[in-house]
């Protein structure tokens, strides 16, 4: 069970209008016509398509890859995939990763699924809380956590699913992520292309300095190869 939140924490809680946060990593079909295509917000080479669900519109389970060297353009009328040669500056921004909650102390109130939890959800901080930027909490045994109402409930399907830690996810030029499977190595970002290195000498790539040197190995994918469960284990 989760650790009580402290006093100072409860009394910021009781001073917030909490409210469900649909989180920005989801493709969004809210007031969209079935049938139209919606961008990954996680990688602009793909795109969801929204299809009427028992009377709902719902994105796509998976998202449907744009050809070769070519990205999903939302500046048309229509967004379509276009080739990525003489693709404007910033085409390929914002992105988001979908395995880190949006919770970064400025909407303090706004509930957010948990990554890979599905029987837990976060509730956002304001940047000067004492117990960091979110706060975890756990459903009612035997209940799910839907990130699109913000509401414990029993339907396992309305999880949100969309955190892959085997997955590296690039977000901005120049940031670099450890590969989920080696730590050993790591990836510099340029999205929507990645280049990847090796630590040298043996050594492993540290995700809290974002440097190789000879710290724990952090493998983020935790060998389960699964969407939902997974979580980053240190190998001593």
């Amino acid at each position: 069970m989760t650790a009580p939140a402290t006093t100072h924490t409860l009394l910021l809680l009781l001073a917030l209008a909490i409210h469900p946060s649909v989180e920005i990593c989801a493709p969004d079909c809210t007031n969209a016509d079935p049938g139209t295509s919606v961008r990954d917000p996680t990688d602009c080479t793909k795109y969801y398509v929204c299809l009427l669900v028992n009377g709902e519109v719902i994105p796509s389970d998976e998202p449907v890859p744009c050809p070769d060297n070519q990205y999903f353009n939302t500046d048309h009328t229509v967004p379509r995939c276009d080739s990525i040669n003489g693709a404007p500056q910033g085409f390929c921004s914002p992105l988001c990763d979908p395995c880190v909650p949006d919770c970064d102390g400025t909407n303090p109130g706004t509930l957010q699924p948990h990554p890979q939890d599905c029987n837990k959800y976060y509730i956002c901080l304001s940047k000067d809380s004492k117990d960091g930027h979110f706060l975890e909490q756990d459903c009612p045994s035997g209940s799910y956590f839907d990130f699109m109402s913000g509401i414990c409930q029993e339907d396992l399907t309305l999880c949100y699913d969309y955190c892959d830690p085997c997955v590296p996810h690039c977000t901005y030029d120049g940031q670099l992520i450890i590969d989920p499977l080696d730590c050993h190595r790591f990836y510099q970002c340029t999205p929507p292309t990645m280049s990847v290195f090796l630590c040298p000498h043996e050594k492993m790539f540290n995700i809290k300095t974002n440097i190789c040197d000879a710290s724990e190995c952090y493998i983020t994918c935790g060998g389960g190869g699964g969407r939902r469960g997974d979580k980053s284990v240190v190998v001593g």
